[in-house]
């Protein structure tokens, strides 16, 4: 037989065809699937930038948006945008995904930085950082070179009594004092701005000897005697010439040289609340660098001779500590810092120069090879220890001040002491000349008997100051003499002369003036009754 022949009907099927319609219908959907899931991943932020305090709008922001980097990824985009705050204070960031976090920045203003998910309209508040405000008098003028403090910061003002501080917190108290006024206070919360008004106060002092101090009696007996005149203030001694502690100090090294019971001042802080309580003014006195008891207890501070290699001795036998040595200032420091938190209004700081009597060519004062004491480097130790204090004290809201001769006042330079009046008084609330009439040579001023002549003597010491220290006149609050000496017996027309001589002087710039009598006895006639 022969081979059965296949028909049509075993053939294979022909395939269908997929219309192509179909196959762009299906990418279609898939771009556009993947179009609105990313679409629904970028989103835009609308924003706006207001100072925390204020509310006003913030221009000139500068903003950084931070994208979910997963995010980002699956949505095509960077992750980082930057952009800036217009005029109002608006913002827009047109790519941001879900997740995102952004951060502002802007001058004087705390940095601002979150997280957020999901929100596309945000206000952002910033938390200003700079503190601006003007000290003015009781008449509404201001009052340049005011010290101002806000914690552990102090500036001074300028020629329009403004001051500024930056990186300041949310609230804090802001202190001002000047020379001629009481210390001032303002407390401030949330706050920009803050003004200070000083009221005057003249300082219008009297000495009192530590054996009066000491003795509740005594002390009562002298104020007693004062009750009727004008005087505002006391000056006290906290540590004498001789290097004795007159209080019960808790410095380290103090407790070496803490004075006898006659002497010794048994509670300082109630001292002072006493004081203060009579409406005194309490002026602390601190004696340095001359100082024999320190010299032994620290032998390794003191002033050497070059020809004996001990310590060097002045004409009154007395050691000297190294004002080049540094480590002798903490000793000072700290007794002024106990003092102004024992409550005392200012501390005086009386002897911090160099040794003026002896054989000072035979000092030694062991500087490093290359390194001369001069002029140069006298006036910057000096200066040194002033900055110190002003650091440690101005947090602490107290005024300081320094006692100086009175002939510093017409010589020129540092007296070979380190002792340049022009140049301290910037460092410190009030310079004290000692404006003794019997202290000073005759023919000084032209004055040929200065002893016998108080008014003349004084008026012409307050003519120099005024011309040394020009602006800084009201700054001036000197010592007056009210003991006698030699022919130069002192009673109520004396001391009065001194009085009227430096007000006459000083007129509106008023820095006062404080009586010495090494024995508490004033003449209290001479001085003008309370008002």
């Amino acid at each position: 037989m022969g081979r059965r022949r296949r028909t049509l009907s075993r053939l294979p099927t022909k395939p269908k065809l997929t219309p192509i319609a179909i196959y762009v219908l299906l990418a279609l959907l898939c771009v556009g699937g993947l179009f609105f899931s990313k679409q629904n991943l970028v989103k835009t932020i609308n924003g706006k930038v207001l100072d925390a305090y204020s509310g006003q709008p913030l221009g000139g922001v500068t903003l950084v948006l931070t994208n979910d980097r997963q995010q980002a990824r699956t949505a095509g985009i960077v992750q980082t945008f930057k952009t800036a705050t217009d005029n109002f204070g608006v913002f827009q960031f047109p790519q941001a995904t879900e997740g995102y976090s952004i951060a502002a920045e802007n001058n004087n203003y705390r940095p601002y930085q979150a997280s957020q998910s999901g929100l596309t309209s945000l206000e952002i508040k910033m938390v200003p950082t700079l503190l601006r405000g003007q000290v003015k008098d009781a008449n509404g003028n201001p009052l340049p070179r005011t010290q101002v403090t806000l914690g552990s910061k102090s500036v001074e003002t300028g020629s329009d009594g403004s001051f500024s501080f930056s990186d300041v917190p949310e609230s804090g108290t802001i202190q001002a004092r000047a020379a001629g006024f009481r210390k001032g206070s303002v407390q401030f919360s949330k706050s920009v701005r803050s003004d200070i008004t000083l009221q005057p106060f003249n300082v219008k002092g009297a000495y009192i000897a530590p054996a009066d101090i000491a003795g509740p009696s005594t002390l009562n007996n002298v104020l007693n005697s004062l009750s009727s005149t004008e005087l505002t203030a006391v000056v006290i001694d906290l540590k004498d010439e001789s290097g004795k502690v007159l209080y019960n100090s808790k410095v380290p090294v103090a407790a070496g040289a803490i004075a006898g019971n006659d002497k010794r001042i048994p509670d300082l802080q109630a001292l002072v609340k006493t004081l203060q309580a009579k409406n005194f003014y309490v002026i602390a006195r601190i004696v340095g660098f001359q100082d024999p008891v320190l010299t032994d207890l620290k032998p390794e501070w003191s002033i050497k001779s070059k020809s004996t290699g001990k310590a060097w001795v002045d004409t009154g036998s007395y050691n000297w500590v190294n004002p080049y040595n540094r480590d002798s200032w903490e000793y000072y420091l700290g007794l002024s810092e106990e003092a102004a938190k024992a409550g005392v209004d200012e501390i005086q700081f009386d002897g911090f120069h160099f040794p003026v009597l002896g054989k000072l060519d035979d000092i030694n004062y062991a500087l490093p090879e290359g390194r001369t004491s001069n002029e140069t480097t006298r006036m910057d130790t000096i200066i040194g220890f002033f900055k110190a204090a002003r650091d440690k004290l101005s947090p602490l809201g107290v005024y300081t001040s320094i006692t100086v001769y009175g002939t510093a006042l017409v010589e020129g330079g540092d007296l070979g002491i380190g002792m340049n009046v022009a140049t301290l008084a910037p460092q410190v609330d009030y310079i004290s000349p000692q404006i003794y009439p019997s202290e000073w040579s005759p023919g000084s001023f032209g004055i040929d008997k200065p002893a016998i002549k108080p008014y003349d003597l004084v008026r012409q010491a307050m003519l120099s100051a005024k011309s040394l220290l020009k602006d800084r006149l009201s700054q001036v609050r000197p010592w007056l003499q009210d003991f006698s000496r030699g022919e130069a017996i002192y009673g109520e027309a004396q001391v009065r002369d001194e009085i009227r001589a430096v007000l006459e002087i000083q007129k509106k710039d008023v820095g006062g003036w404080i009586l010495f009598n090494p024995g508490s006895r004033y003449t209290v006639a001479a001085i003008p009754p309370k008002s």
